[in-house]
């Protein structure tokens, strides 16, 4: 006899129930599972929204489907089908199922509280050995291992009965020789395939300060999960913006994911697959956007970047819809000759942003925010291009200043627009995309977490149909002040990062503002404006001292930008679905702090000149 449970479409089988029963659970157990648990709706967060947290039976059998799917993926009952979008998640959702399990264990060996750790471990041993299987799993190889003896052990002192009372063999009789052989012949064949960049990674990120809060097993699986994402990630490269020839290859697809999931684990908070995803994507657009804007828009004439700019408004204020039926980024080559363009990199800058606009507005997570929230989106969208392009005119003329190449040397910029704070509460913020991915940010949860508002003002004229993200006034007066702290500091260390790069590159840092200079005295009045007179250590110590202030100013954006991310948290208590949204807050915020701590250490962005 099968079973089938079904939820939206997609089935869930529990096993031949004869199966089910030797693995120690009873038929009666089997009819109790709901079909909650399935590869998409962990993946999309169903299987883990309501008020009681996914038991260890579910996960067992979750873990069974997944494992059977992976032996034979054509096999009907394991209730995964030969989708390409549901095999790519299945080793995600097997990947954080597996997490869960390895962190979640008691020091005494078993799982769960109370009169339950019997029940609970030897669901979870179970789960573990299905688990063991799995070649993408390999990395987790000794954890795993650690994991199932200390159960096993603790069953066998304890002589535990099956649940429900069923007969079946016990674990304790399960030789670890044979889970030894098992994991080694498994791991063998996996580690062939898995890349050293991945341990190299978890050696370099278990070497940081700010990571050794973190249980060393949640490191190890963060990064191997976040392994996982970077296809997802590569097959989204190009929707919007043409390849580069850059020689670091978009390194930042891989360290994208790695910053989402430690922020996950530093809060030790569930995220759903599919909002981490959504939320990567958006990191990759913002790099790419850097990257276009760095190495493309500023070789546009100062006429042609004036039209571009024009553009920019405009597009903004027309509605924008998907025009699937042009290609993302059309080259050079394939300019249309009756553009009245001035050129044919204009056209082409014109084109990928007017992709970019629509892929941005119409989002699939996107599209069913609230009519407010939407409107912020669509604000802070054009308002982050124009930042750009505000940014390049800053650098045009920092580089006048010194316009022989190699620049290595600081230089004091001498036609700042603004003070330096000013500046970096507009365009440096904005540059890096602190109000714009906010604003995308609000959407996702206003569509997913928020129910729709009766109040919404008609006159909006949006197809949003959700609540808005945040409920009162005061909710958002908050998170718009944490929000300017948080794109502050993350600009400020971006900075940090950046400044040998910065230097070669001609671009505007925080550090070239006359207020991180030392005052002039009066015998050096009529000295040049860069270090040209100073010699190696001289001028090295002065980017020092240039550099520490930046941190200080750093660090206090960032205590402020918590402090106001406290108040919002308690704010957002009151409610089950209020405190979902304070989990996926704390996950944004700690992915800019993770980008943040590692820029103190390596810059990953593409060098474009």
């Amino acid at each position: 006899m099968k079973r089938k449970y079904e939820d939206d479409g997609e089935t869930l089988a529990s096993h031949d129930t004869r199966k089910t029963l030797k693995d120690g659970l009873s038929e009666s157990r089997v009819e109790h599972v709901d079909n909650r648990i399935t590869v998409n709706s962990w993946w999309t967060g169903a299987a883990k929204g309501g008020q009681e947290p996914v038991s260890y039976n579910h996960m067992m059998l979750l873990a069974q489907s997944i494992t059977i799917h992976h032996q034979n993926p054509e096999n009907e009952n394991a209730g995964i089908r030969a989708e390409t979008a549901l095999k790519d998640r299945t080793p995600v959702v097997a990947i954080q199922v597996l997490a869960e399990l390895l962190s979640t264990q008691n020091d005494d060996g078993t799982w769960g509280s109370n009169d339950s750790t019997e029940e609970t471990t030897r669901y979870a041993v179970l789960a573990l050995l299905e688990f063991v299987s799995l070649p993408y799993a390999a990395t987790l190889k000794n954890e795993i291992q650690n994991a199932i003896s200390k159960g096993r052990e603790t069953l066998s002192i304890r002589k535990s009965e099956v649940p429900n009372g069923q007969p079946s063999r016990s674990l304790s009789d399960i030789h670890s020789n044979a889970i030894d052989e098992h994991l080694h012949a498994e791991g063998q064949r996996a580690r062939a395939k898995q890349t050293a960049k991945i341990d190299g990674f978890i050696n370099y990120f278990s070497s940081l300060d700010h990571i050794t809060s973190i249980p060393q097993v949640r490191v190890k699986a963060s990064i191997l999960e976040a392994s996982l994402y970077r296809p997802f990630l590569k097959a989204a490269r190009g929707n919007i913006f043409p390849p580069t020839a850059s020689k670091e290859q978009d390194k930042y697809l891989d360290y994208i994911p790695i910053m989402w999931l430690l922020a996950g684990a530093h809060y030790n908070v569930f995220v759903p697959p599919e909002y981490l995803l959504d939320m990567m994507i958006l990191s990759m657009w913002i790099f790419l956007t850097d990257e276009y804007m760095e190495s493309k828009i500023v070789k546009l004439s100062s006429a042609e970047l004036h039209m571009f700019r024009q553009h920019v408004e405009e597009l903004y204020t027309t509605d924008l819809k998907a025009d699937t039926s042009r290609e993302p980024s059309r080259s050079s080559s394939q300019v249309d000759p009756t553009t009245t363009s001035t050129s044919p990199l204009l056209h082409e800058a014109k084109s990928v942003f007017t992709t970019f606009a629509n892929h941005v507005i119409t989002y699939p997570r996107v599209t069913p925010a609230s009519a407010t929230d939407l409107l912020d989106l669509r604000f802070e969208t054009k308002n982050y291009l124009l930042h750009h392009l505000d940014q390049l005119s800053d650098n045009a003329r920092l580089t006048s200043q010194q316009p022989q190449s190699p620049r290595t040397k600081r230089i004091k910029f001498l036609t700042p627009r603004t003070t330096f704070q000013t500046w970096l509460h507009t365009t440096a913020s904005g540059h890096i995309s602190g109000p714009f991915a906010w604003a995308f940010f609000t959407c996702c949860m206003s569509s997913s977490l928020r129910r729709p508002s009766t109040s919404t003002p008609s006159s909006y004229h949006h197809q949003g149909k959700g609540g808005d993200c945040f409920s009162t006034p005061r909710q958002k007066l908050i998170s718009h002040t944490m929000n300017a702290h948080y794109g502050a500091f993350c600009r400020l260390y971006n900075d940090y990062g950046s400044v040998r790069r910065d230097a070669e590159e001609g671009n505007l840092n925080s550090i070239n503002f006359p207020e991180f200079f030392p005052p002039a005295s009066s015998s050096s009045a009529a000295a040049s404006p860069s270090s040209e007179n100073k010699d190696g250590d001289e001028d090295k110590d002065d980017e020092k001292k240039a550099k520490d202030l930046l941190l200080e100013a750093a660090k206090w954006e960032r205590d402020s930008a918590l402090r106001s991310a406290a108040l919002l948290y308690r704010e957002l208590e009151d409610t089950e679905e209020g405190k979902r949204l304070a989990d996926r807050i704390k996950v944004y915020v700690g992915a800019g702090e993770q980008f943040s701590d590692m820029y103190l250490t390596r810059d990953v962005t593409n060098s474009v000149k």
